[in-house]
Formats: structure tokens, C-alpha cells, sequence
């Protein structure tokens, strides 16, 4: 009864504070956007409900780039992809919209004070020690990791074709891709072994695998798993959790028996041990001038490198461990449909394959005496970058980045607009306190920067379309792709996971045809904080994408 009379205080006072924030707030001009038909609700049941980045390309079509929606109770949040407006929000006035609350909480729980959390000076300081660790010639060092996990997966695969009874076989990409991605991560980023697609057991998969499935769960906190689309309560209990102070947050995290809040503080516990054991046995290494190529090694020694003022702190550090294997586990297993795979839920139904590619370069790594490909060789594969590239923009997997205006700011445009009293405006003022969602989804498909045929999937735009035309403003840290974010906050590990999307792709759409089965027909993008697939109709919807696999014919 206590615990019931408290939940209701709670909520009372939270509801409370966010009406008092609402109307004491100065209020967006009459930006377009959709009619909200819930005053509760506003227009999150849509944007939340349906596939990722749906609602998204709908608005998009109807208002633009800057579109004003409604959030709980009448709040007024705005969507943005115009350019311009992203790059004030990301690069230069990064600092100027820090990530929400409520996300902070969860990451400072579950990854630490690392990079993820840390925010103003303290970020800066945290990523110029990391930021040589993520090198160009660093990531190109560990292309020979990257192909030989993809060749383990590809082994597996021939297995597989060999044990059927026909030429083809479904598999389930994305779950053999997940484990070879988990090996690549632990090898190039952790100078272990895990074994994951040999099936082998390592302590660091075990926190791997509950990392990955707590977080999402965690930010939705009713959500029953995390590849179910939330239901209307669930959707509400987000829109809330996000006003309720951090303190309180905080106090809720360290001791509710809710059993999520309880795996997560198990999972903080047995990671900063494994963390604590692997800086011991990296710093004594490189005492002992053994150090290893792997991120963390450089970590470590990037560290002890440092001036005073700037050196992470031994929490710091161990949280750069958890977070550099959650953040690139998660990286990793966006992209699970890379090149053929994520080519197979193109419109077209097609697969772009980068046959011709290699077999141009087949000379050169004979001429060399040597089997393998070199980071040369993939530079000089159009045609197979200009797929990977279409697939990163057509797919954009991170379809949101949410910011929240911490000042009264005013956001350039690219484009005027047309406001709903008919005025045109090239600047729109953001009162403080005002949440924006920055649509990737739709800016990779914005048809002035991608071409009229934006919404389709062309790697050709990549050879001598619209897509390599300079832009006026530059976002992304990649190709002008918002794929990877960009500005203050931009992936600091996007060159190794290109390197290893490269060698993935080079691999396996070399030794395999890629064809959709029934089930893939009815692939859904799942909204859970990354799109994922899924098949409509599973009842467990697992991640999954069962593809028809057979080998690469030759000739």
C-alpha cells in the first residue's frame, strides 16, 4: 500500500512539474507539422508505433524538414533534417544540445562516466585521450582480424551448404553475423579470443550478451523485450520518465528491486571487474614494452601518456572498456545486413554484388604472392564502396538522435519555410528546454542532397550521381552521411567499422548469392532505439533476417 501511495505522489508531482515547465515555457512559432489527436499523448503513439523512421518519411513528405509534433501533454518537440539546422545542433553548437536526461541516467549506469555520458569539458577531455586509439592507419592495422572473422562465418556458412540436401540453405544472417562481429570486437578491440562463432565460451560474452539486451529495455522500461513496438502505456511511461528529476532517477537506479535495475547493477559489478583485470594486465604489458595493436592496449597507453590534467580517471577508464564493447557490439549488429543482405529489402528486391570488383583485384593480391586483400585494394573497389554506402544511407539504422536545447538558441535553415500562418522564415528561434529529434532517416533521404530517386536504393548515385556533388553545408563524418552522427558527438570508431564492413561484405558476397525467402517478404524494421529486424508475425520477435544462401556461381 506504501509502495502504491508513493507511486501515485510521484507521479502527481512529476505531472505537476511538467505542466508548470509547459506553460511557463515560451512556446515554438507555428511551425507545420501534424495534428495531434491526444492531448495526452500527443503524436508519439505514431511515431513510436509504427516501422523505424516511418512516421518520419511521412511527415517529411507532407511538411518538410522542420517539422513541429507534439509530445506528452500538449509539449511541443521538434523534428529536424535540414541540413544546416543539423549542423548547428551537432558541431557547432553541439555542446549547446546535450543528450536528454533521462539517456544520461541509463548510460551513467550502465557504462560508467565514459564517453557516452560525459558531456562539456569533461567530454572533450575524454575523447582527446581516446581520439589516437581510432587513427586512420590504427583501424587499417586490423583489417587482418577483420577478415579472418569473416572468413570463420564463411567457413561456417560452406558447412551448412555442404550438410543440406539442395544447393541452398536459410541462415539467419543477422545471428551469425552478430557472433562473428562479436569475435572481430574482441580480438581488434580487446586482444581476445572469444570463440563466439565456434560456439566457445568467455566471461566477456556473457556481459556482451546482457548488454545488449538490457539497455533497450531499460530506456523502455515496460517493454516486454526489446524488439516489441511499444504498446500505448509503454509510450506514455517514456514520455514521463524523462521529466522526473535526476536525483530522483539516479535514487531509483541504485535501489529499486525492479529485477531490470537489479541485472543492470549486476552487470555494472562484473564488468568493472573484468574491466579491472584487463587495464592491470594491458598497463603491465606496456611496462614490459609488449604492448598489443588492439583499441584498448592503445587506450591504455594513450592514457599513460597523457598530462596530468587531462588523464582519465581509474572510473573513467573502466568505462571506456564497457562502453567501446556495448557501443561497438551495437555498431556491429546495425549493420548485420550489410551489402547483399541489406541490398535484399531494397524495393527492387535486388542484390548489388561486387563480383566484377574483386575479380579486378584478383591480379594484384597474385602479383603480390598473397591471398588476402589490403585496405589499397578496397579503395579501389567502386563499385563495392558505392554499395556499402547506399546501404548506410538507405538503411540508416540510427533513424533518431535526440537532443535537448539547454539555451534559447535559433536554428539556421538551408531552405525557407512556410509557417502554418503563411509566413516565410529562414531561422527558427528553440526556446530552452525544448526536445529535438534529429531524423536520420529522412535526412538520408532528403531528394536535394540524394537526388529525386532519394527513396530508392541506387549505389550508382555513389559512381556519378547527385551524391558526389559537393554539398554547401558538410555533415557526418562520412560521406556526408548522418549514418555515423557527426560533429562534437561523431562516432569515434566509424573508419574500423567501415574497414570491417569492407572485409565483411568483400568476403561474403564473394563466395555467396544472397535471395530473399518467404519470411524475409515480411521483414519489419523494428523501432528499438536502432532499427532492427524483425518478421512480422513471430511471436518472440527475435532479431533476425532469414536470407536464401547458396554459392556464388563462377563464370
Amino acid at each position: 500500500m506504501n509502495n502504491l501511495v508513493s507511486a501515485v505522489g510521484l507521479t502527481a508531482l512529476v505531472l505537476v512539474y511538467f505542466i508548470f515547465k509547459r506553460l511557463t515555457r515560451s512556446s515554438l512559432p507555428d511551425i507545420r507539422g501534424p495534428k495531434s489527436s491526444s492531448f495526452i499523448l500527443g503524436n508519439l503513439v505514431e511515431l513510436h508505433q509504427g516501422q523505424a523512421g516511418e512516421a518520419d518519411l511521412k511527415w517529411q513528405s507532407l511538411y518538410g524538414n522542420i517539422i513541429r509534433f507534439k509530445g506528452a501533454f500538449g509539449e511541443d518537440q521538434l523534428m529536424v533534417s535540414d541540413p544546416k539546422a543539423l549542423q548547428r545542433v551537432f558541431a557547432s553548437g553541439g555542446y549547446l544540445y546535450p543528450k536528454p536526461d533521462d539517456f544520461l541516467v541509463l548510460s551513467r549506469i550502465l557504462l560508467g562516466p565514459g564517453i557516452s555520458w560525459a558531456d562539456g569539458d569533461a567530454h572533450r577531455r575524454q575523447r582527446k585521450v581516446l581520439h589516437p586509439a581510432f587513427g586512420p592507419q590504427e583501424s587499417k592495422a586490423l583489417l587482418t582480424i577483420f577478415t579472418r572473422c569473416a572468413e570463420s562465418v564463411s567457413a561456417k556458412w560452406t558447412e551448412i551448404l555442404s550438410d543440406s540436401s539442395g544447393e541452398k540453405a536459410i541462415v539467419n544472417v543477422h545471428a551469425w553475423l552478430s557472433h562473428a562481429f562479436l569475435d572481430a570486437i574482441g580480438e581488434a578491440g580487446f586482444g581476445v579470443r572469444f570463440g563466439a562463432v565456434r560456439g566457445d565460451n568467455h566471461p566477456l560474452i556473457h556481459i556482451y550478451d546482457n548488454m545488449l539486451f538490457v539497455l533497450p529495455n531499460m530506456y523502455n522500461e515496460a517493454m516486454n523485450d526489446i524488439f516489441n513496438f511499444p504498446s500505448v502505456p509503454q509510450i506514455f511511461l517514456q514520455a514521463v520518465t524523462k521529466y522526473i528529476p535526476v536525483k530522483i532517477l539516479h535514487l531509483l537506479a541504485k535501489y529499486s528491486s525492479n529485477p531490470r535495475f537489479e541485472r543492470i547493477r549486476e552487470l555494472e559489478k562484473v564488468g568493472t571487474k573484468v574491466a579491472k583485470e584487463m587495464v592491470r594486465e594491458k598497463a603491465e604489458s606496456l611496462l614490459r614494452k609488449q604492448g598489443e595493436n588492439d583499441v584498448f592496449s592503445l587506450l591504455v597507453k594513450a592514457n599513460m601518456d597523457a598530462d596530468a590534467k587531462n588523464k582519465l580517471t581509474e572510473e573513467e577508464l573502466l568505462a571506456q572498456m564497457r562502453t567501446l564493447l556495448f557501443a561497438w557490439s551495437w555498431d556491429d549488429l546495425k549493420y548485420c545486413g550489410l551489402g547483399a543482405p541489406g541490398a535484399c529489402t531494397a524495393p527492387q528486391n535486388s542484390i548489388p554484388t561486387s563480383h566484377g570488383d574483386q575479380d579486378d583485384r584478383k591480379p594484384l593480391s597474385s602479383a603480390r604472392g598473397d591471398s588476402q586483400f589490403t585496405a589499397a585494394d578496397f579503395e579501389a573497389m567502386p563499385y563495392t564502396t558505392a554499395v556499402m554506402k547506399e546501404v548506410l544511407r538507405y538503411r540508416s539504422v540510427t533513424y533518431h538522435a535526440v537532443r535537448v536545447a539547454n539555451r534559447d538558441d535559433v536554428l539556421p535553415l538551408s531552405q525557407p519555410i512556410t509557417t502554418e500562418s503563411g509566413k516565410v522564415i529562414n531561422e527558427v528561434p528553440v526556446p530552452k528546454g525544448t526536445h529535438i529529434v534529429a531524423s536520420v532517416a529522412t535526412y538520408n533521404r532528403h531528394t536535394e542532397l540524394w537526388g529525386e530517386d532519394a527513396h530508392e536504393f541506387n549505389p550508382d548515385r555513389w559512381l556519378e550521381g547527385i551524391a558526389n556533388e559537393p554539398k554547401e553545408v558538410t555533415l557526418g563524418v562520412y560521406s556526408n552521411l548522418m549514418t555515423f552522427i557527426g560533429g562534437v558527438r561523431g562516432c569515434l570508431g566509424w573508419r574500423f567499422a567501415l574497414i570491417e564492413m569492407q572485409a565483411f561484405l568483400v568476403e561474403l558476397v564473394g563466395k555467396f548469392e544472397f535471395a530473399m525467402t518467404d519470411e524475409a517478404a515480411r521483414i519489419r524494421l523494428g523501432p528499438c532505439l536502432i532499427m532492427t529486424p524483425t518478421v512480422e508475425g513471430d511471436a518472440d520477435r527475435v532479431a533476425q533476417l532469414p536470407l536464401a544462401l547458396s554459392i556464388a556461381s563462377r563464370g
